[in-house]
């Protein structure tokens, strides 16, 4: 397991979500589990390094407004994407912000913050996915859950396991890292399978057409496009295939869907839940702010989780 586990429900905290082109912070009440303000900046992901670390403490700081004593967070929690060194907070991606590469972070950060509202604030680094999985297993969609998978559903394939409010990337249970993306599946790894993309080589692969977007297979679809439904029911059965192996071992109670893709989760879900059984399939509840959350229930190892 990691070390990260969900935050005791009293007080505030931060959350910073990296993307590929953007940054967004927030102001979470950790009692009400629910964001309170929002601050997106745009961030080049070609920018020097010191611009990009400025623009995630201008971002922190503009989303924790003017905190008092009583609504100062209690830590930063960043939500990365892979690969990264978590612990030393040090990046390890080589496809973006190469500005970042094998820097530590986090005095860097503490450095941007000083003299501020946030200065000496404990910064912590979680996974993208992972946090947005423990985003909604502590605050939506996987709330009352002891074991939960959730995946991103986009241009990729995200994934993280959680296990009572931990981020399990270890052990026979789940693939390595936590990582469904890469595992293997039919003539190729499950990302080819469960991505945008996918949805329109189902398409093409039911009807021998020219290829649409997802979207436009979605928009034909609620048209009542016998076509289109079917290419979104074999989509549900494709990820039922790929998923179930996976929530068998880890013992999964419920399965939380989130990315774009996820908001035609109507058109295809009825498929996937029926290759789940015994195994309850949401959709996010807070789609991009499941990483804030997640990210603001970060806290270090030995801390007593959220109740569910």
């Amino acid at each position: 397991m990691t070390g990260a586990v969900t935050a005791p429900g009293t007080g505030h905290a931060l959350g910073l979500d990296v993307g590929g082109s953007h940054v967004t912070a927030a102001l979470v009440s950790l009692s009400e589990r629910r964001v309170l303000r929002e601050v997106r900046r745009t961030l080049a992901h070609d920018a020097p390094l010191d611009q990009i670390v400025g623009g995630w403490a201008e971002a922190a700081l503009e989303a924790a407004g003017d905190s008092g004593e009583h609504t100062r967070p209690s830590h930063l929690g960043v939500a990365v994407p892979g690969p990264f060194d978590l612990p030393g907070g040090t990046s390890q991606m080589t496809h973006k912000f190469a500005a970042l590469l094998g820097v530590p972070l986090r005095p860097l950060l503490a450095r941007s913050l000083s003299g501020s509202v946030l200065e000496d604030l404990p910064v912590r680094f979680g996974n993208d996915a992972d946090l947005f999985a423990l985003g909604e297993w502590w605050a939506g969609a996987g709330r009352g859950s002891g074991r939960m998978i959730g995946l991103t559903l986009g241009t990729g394939l995200g994934s993280g396991f959680v296990l009572d409010g931990q981020a399990v990337t270890e052990g026979k249970n789940v693939p390595a890292d936590g990582e469904l993306w890469s595992t293997p599946f039919r003539d190729g790894v499950a990302e080819h399978w469960a991505c945008g993309a996918a949805v329109t080589r189902a398409w093409e692969a039911q009807n021998g057409r020219a290829p649409l977007s997802a979207r436009e297979v979605v928009v034909l679809a609620e048209q009542g496009d016998a076509r289109a439904i079917a290419t979104f029911t074999a989509f549900g059965h494709d990820l039922a295939e790929l998923l179930r192996p996976w929530a068998e071992r880890f013992g999964a109670e419920r399965v939380v869907l989130g990315g774009n893709v996820s908001r035609a989760f109507h058109l295809f879900a009825p498929a996937m839940q029926a290759g789940l059984p015994g195994c309850e399939v949401r959709r996010s509840e807070h789609f991009e702010q499941a990483g804030l959350l997640g990210a603001a229930a970060l806290r270090g190892p030995g801390v007593p989780q959220a109740a569910r």
